[in-house]
């Protein structure tokens, strides 16, 4: 069965939503609820059309239409617990382990490339499902994709002690060694969310050790965006200091913040998933990506305590005062080419936030797929808007070699 998860929390959110519809129709009729004053014309054109059919009819359709989304989101759940899909047997050796890092070796006699994916959910959203994997496209385009895993299907100590500096020097470090062994020289590196922000540290400090870097959806500076909540930081990292001391933060509580940034999110994404085909590649798509946003091992505590404090809160990256191993992580350092990816419709990774590292690089190339977070690298643009022009700097970068 397919984990939603927490699902009390999104079931929870929803009955909050249309269990309280009803009340809201006829507060809002007594005058007694306030609205944006944005959507001023909205409201006179909604009270024109209550006034034709009658308050009782208003507040009846309100009661019958909040009680059919409720009934298609638990649809909608049940529906994706249910559906057979399961993940693909992937066809990759492990080329080498280093603590509790491994690296997926795809094959091939092409030029190496190190993908470093997010630490929060496992590495499989850049080998999701066949057709709709930028690992197999990579390797169908000529190159040799290894792929790194941060561990932790199995809490170890060795990973339950990593912070974000022994990510970077006892987990992305000795991998560079190894690609490079294997290529011969300087690595090709590709780093996606918050492993392109671990692959930009790596970088910095071993700026011989890269022939290219890319990055997708990398944050680098927390407080580029309008939107950036304080008190939602605050609130994370009070809850997170409750739980026992050392102890990971588990993937329930890391989806908590996630949900936060769009508390009615699953409920909308649910609620569409119940009218699917669900025999067809759509629906499976859907699980598969829904598995994967749900999987994943706990965090270790220190990575999300610095996560919060370091990055978010303080901001230490764009302010040039974020340092691991004793080093600063100064990008202006690194002379390999570098490749930034910048999604328009991201909520994860604000734009700007991503976009924010070009102006302490020497010559960035950019690109901004129209498309989210998650969409850039699995959704249907992701072959125009980022495979295909990463491909095509990966090539560019390669001559000579």
């Amino acid at each position: 069965m397919h984990k939603l998860r927490p699902l009390p929390l999104h079931l929870a959110n929803a009955q909050l939503c249309w269990g309280g519809a009803g009340q809201a129709a006829s507060q809002w009729l007594a005058g007694d609820l306030s609205w944006h004053p944005d959507l001023a014309g909205e409201v006179a054109a909604l009270r024109r059309k209550v006034n034709a059919v009658g308050a009782g009819d208003f507040v009846a359709a309100v009661l019958q239409a909040s009680s059919g989304r409720m009934q298609d989101l638990l649809a909608g759940v049940a529906a994706y617990q249910a559906h057979p899909w399961q993940a693909p047997e992937r066809k990759r050796t492990v080329l080498v382990r280093h603590g509790t890092v491994q690296l997926f070796d795809y094959g091939g006699t092409g030029r190496p490339l190190l993908l470093v994916p997010s630490m929060i959910n496992p590495p499989d959203i850049l080998d999701l499902m066949p057709g709709c994997s930028l690992v197999r496209y990579l390797s169908r385009a000529g190159f040799r994709p290894l792929l790194l895993d941060w561990g932790g299907a199995e809490q170890s100590d060795e990973r339950t002690r990593l912070t974000l500096a022994t990510a970077v020097t006892e987990g992305l470090l000795p991998a560079i060694r190894a690609v490079a062994n294997l290529a011969g020289g300087s690595v090709d590196m590709i780093g996606y969310c918050m492993g392109g922000t671990l692959a930009l540290a790596a970088a910095a400090l071993a700026p011989d050790a890269i022939h290219s870097l890319a990055l997708l959806a990398a944050p680098y500076d927390f407080h580029a965006d309008s939107a950036f909540n304080t008190a939602r930081v605050d609130a994370m990292a009070q809850i997170i200091a409750g739980l026992p001391a050392g102890a990971p933060v588990p993937v329930d509580l890391l989806q908590l913040y996630f949900t936060a940034l769009d508390p009615t999110l699953n409920d909308r994404k649910f609620r569409r998933f119940a009218h699917m085909d669900q025999s067809s590649e759509a629906a499976a798509f859907f699980v598969a990506l829904e598995t994967w946003a749900n999987g994943g091992a706990p965090l270790p505590r220190a990575v999300a305590e610095e996560c919060l404090t370091l990055w978010y809160k303080d901001n230490q990256p764009v302010q040039g005062r974020w340092t691991v191993d004793g080093q600063q992580v100064d990008p202006a350092g690194i002379t390999a080419p570098v490749f930034l990816a910048a999604p328009k419709g991201d909520r994860l990774v604000p734009q700007q936030g991503a976009l924010a590292l070009a102006n302490h690089l020497l010559q960035p190339t950019i690109v901004t797929p129209n498309a989210g977070h998650v969409g850039m690298v699995v959704g249907r643009s992701a072959r125009k808007g980022l495979w295909e022009p990463l491909t095509a700097w990966l090539s560019a970068t390669g001559k000579g070699r």
